[in-house]
């Protein structure tokens, strides 16, 4: 899998496979890269190896796709270092504690993106149309 930070300011919280395929086909028919960001503190009830194995997913269907996949971890510094541990590359940890500068140094020296803040970002929980909606998100509709 290829992981890099993209620069993008239209990443969209996705809550599984269904969502994640479609901003990726919106992404994809325009030559956009797309950043997923999984549901908020999804790390503590999905896990990260859900997340990593529908990060494979979707990498493998969309080959032609550069995907930053964002795990977010809400305020939990210890479901931050599971997700590290596990081999996720980019998390998102809103926790003010005393362990944060740790985990962020830890996070650096496993080439993990942190995320401090959570983004504006499109969801896609009541969505009728998702790929539509992440058209019109994405500025190509």
């Amino acid at each position: 899998m290829t992981y890099r930070i993209l620069n993008t300011n239209r990443p969209v919280v996705i809550h599984g496979i269904g969502d994640a395929r479609a901003v990726c086909r919106a992404a994809v028919g325009y030559g956009h890269n797309a950043t997923i960001w999984s549901a908020r503190g999804a790390s503590a009830h999905m896990g990260p190896l859900w997340f990593l194995e529908l990060s494979y997913q979707i990498n493998m269907e969309f080959p032609e796709l550069t995907l930053q996949a964002v795990l977010d971890c809400g305020a939990a510094p210890g479901d931050a270092l599971a997700a590290i541990r596990s081999g996720v590359k980019a998390i998102a940890l809103t926790a003010n504690s005393s362990v944060e500068n740790k985990i962020q140094q830890i996070a650096a020296e496993e080439n993990v993106a942190l995320f401090r803040h959570v983004p504006k970002t499109l969801n896609l929980t009541f969505s009728s149309s998702p790929e539509d909606d992440c058209r019109i998100w994405f500025g190509i509709s």
